[in-house]
């Protein structure tokens, strides 16, 4: 393994040597297992990664800093399709955890007849078919026993724990504006720019791989990684989780499950089981109106427009200015 640039890398993230050099360990016990098997970090595919998180799992090492380690050494050296496999493991990492603490805050005594404490979330390094039934147990519960629209608040939060830091640029650069329409403009344009940065160097952006395609589809939605005004409302289109492959598809299914992000419910679209009610993407529309509550320093009301478990073809919201989230 090329030690050096993953220490380089956890340097940059601010983390201490004790923590760079438990996540060289866990690279290097990866390398060793992989070497046993006639493999290597540069020639193992999906499936003999899976069986490796399998083993984790099996000997109870999957842990969270031990699958980031993994995800972010084959990144590093370019294994992108190794890459985006982890990033299918580590997206509900932290999100059932952060509704309950919401539930609580928000609902306070209410929030014992929903006995979430009671469901059996499925481990780190699950497969995504083994999430969608938990989600519809979790919507249940939640449906149950609170108004549909504390379910949504609850629901719509930063439930990925995004720290306000992290959009300390965009603050400034609302700031810096003349208005929220040039500022919402200008957020569009740098955005176009960086998917055109990763198209040209063929790397990977968040989860996605890049195309032409996707760039010019991105570029023709200013709703799409920024935001359009209309009056005293926002509206935002998620960028396909799968860009390419939703944009080549003429199967309005495919569309859908290519459009989804989600990790909890994507699989139950593509399987059409089990039913989860649609109120479960004000998860996404928390996630969706999160930059904007940190730029304008206010919490906000989000509507679901449109949504692929819903059987749209795309994921749409409204981020309401005038309204506080109550």
């Amino acid at each position: 393994m090329k030690e050096s640039i993953l220490r380089e890398q956890y340097a940059a993230r601010g983390c201490s040597e004790e923590v760079s050099s438990r996540a060289v360990a866990s690279v290097a016990a990866f390398e060793q297992w992989l070497v046993a098997r006639g493999s290597s970090l540069e020639q193992a595919d999906v499936a003999l990664v899976r069986e490796y998180i399998r083993f984790l799992m099996e000997t109870g090492q999957n842990q969270p800093e031990t699958l980031l380690a993994l995800a972010r050494y084959v990144h590093l050296i370019g294994r992108n399709n190794v890459y985006l496999y982890f990033t299918t493991l580590l997206g509900s990492e932290g999100v059932f955890e952060s509704i309950q603490e919401r539930l609580a805050l928000l609902t306070k005594d209410r929030a014992r007849p929903c006995r979430l404490d009671e469901l059996q979330h499925p481990p780190l390094g699950s497969e995504p078919d083994d999430f969608p039934e938990f989600t519809r147990q979790l919507m249940e519960r939640l449906e149950a026993a609170l108004p549909e629209k504390t379910v949504q608040r609850v629901l719509a939060g930063n439930n990925h724990c995004i720290p306000a830091a992290a959009f300390e640029d965009e603050v400034q650069l609302y700031r810096q504006a003349s208005s929220l329409d040039e500022y919402l403009s200008g957020r569009h344009k740098r955005q176009v720019a960086k998917l055109q940065q990763h198209c040209d160097s063929n790397t990977v952006w968040f989860e996605q791989m890049i195309t032409q395609r996707v760039v010019d589809y991105v570029a023709a939605n200013p709703e799409i990684l920024s935001a359009v005004r209309a009056g005293d409302t926002l509206y935002v289109t998620k960028i396909p989780y799968q860009p390419d492959d939703y944009l080549t598809t003429d199967d309005p299914l495919l569309k859908r499950y290519y459009a989804c992000h989600c990790p909890f419910v994507r699989e139950a679209i593509l399987r059409g089981e089990p039913a989860i009610s649609a109120n479960w993407c004000y998860c996404s529309g928390g996630f969706a109106k999160h930059p904007y509550e940190v730029i304008l320093g206010r919490e906000l009301h989000v509507t679901l427009l449109k949504s692929a478990l819903n059987g749209d073809s795309v994921c749409r919201f409204a981020i309401h200015l005038d309204e506080a989230a109550e």
